[in-house]
């Protein structure tokens, strides 16, 4: 199974949803709050906030306006990397000027612009996904994608002030559903032919993966019936394993061969 085989899944109300829960946490956040660290390294809440004001401005200006002077052009990957952290840096820099109130204004603002703008796209649009795949990707997913990095951004937020209950349960299903995805793209273990994995992810479902024989696995949602590796994340370890997060010591189980076990763990939902 491919993407191109998954039935549309429509994430445009909980994109909403999670926009609107990232507004009514920054209202109520103090000065002390607004200045904690968060475990994303250097930034604080307040940084993580205007990244994500930078993704809306910069998702209207590329995908609303066609204006794609904000594109990065690089040789490879590890080029892309370091020139994104660069330009992330640059935008908080020079927003560290902003006011927490106008951040939480703009936000409101540029969430109301792109709720417009993903009602109006076609289903049959394309979009990228590079982490996932080389190849475009169905625009539902590109907007699958778009959720999982700003649940993992909110989720830094609310750890950095404690308040994280209520929040995290409402989106993780589909969070996890999406980065499952990064596996048949990035997993390259060597295996025979007909070799299976199993991935359960908890509430993000049970996944198998089967070798071709030729390091390239097929992903289904289902579960193996008699698995060569059977690989079991919790919920909380499974988001922090795909964003190269600390796993929790009791969050992961991993049965079969090292090296069938060790290059899941650095599949990645996320560029690095």
């Amino acid at each position: 199974m491919d993407l191109d085989q998954v039935v549309d899944i429509d994430v445009r109300p909980l994109l909403s949803r999670d926009r609107e829960d990232l507004v009514r946490l920054l209202r109520r956040l103090s000065a002390q709050e607004w200045n904690a660290s968060s475990r994303a390294p250097g930034w604080t809440v307040k940084a993580l906030a205007l990244h994500l004001l930078d993704d809306d401005l910069s998702l209207l200006s590329r995908g609303r306006d066609k204006d794609y002077s904000s594109l990065l052009v690089v040789d490879d990957q590890a080029s892309l990397v370091t020139a994104l952290a660069a330009k992330n840096q640059r935008w908080v820099d020079v927003g560290n000027g902003l006011s927490s109130r106008v951040i939480t204004e703009l936000l409101e603002f540029s969430g109301q612009l792109m709720d417009d703008h993903l009602s109006s796209l076609e289903p049959s649009r394309q979009g990228f996904v590079i982490w996932a795949s080389d190849a475009p990707v169905p625009i539902w997913f590109d907007m699958a994608r778009d959720l999982t990095e700003r649940w993992v951004h909110q989720m830094q937020i609310r750890e950095a002030v404690g308040r994280v209950e209520g929040y995290a349960s409402r989106y993780l299903a589909t969070v996890l559903k999406t980065f499952v995805w990064a596996l048949p793209h990035q997993y390259r273990a060597q295996a025979p032919e007909g070799t299976t994995v199993e991935v359960d992810l908890s509430s993000g479902g049970v996944w198998q993966l089967t070798s071709d024989g030729a390091s390239h696995w097929a992903l289904d949602e289902r579960t193996p019936e008699d698995p060569d590796v059977v690989a079991r994340f919790s919920d909380d370890a499974g988001w922090r394993w795909f964003t190269g997060g600390e796993l929790p010591s009791h969050g992961v189980s991993l049965i079969g061969p090292t090296n069938l076990c060790q290059p899941l763990l650095n599949v990645r939902g996320i560029i690095v």
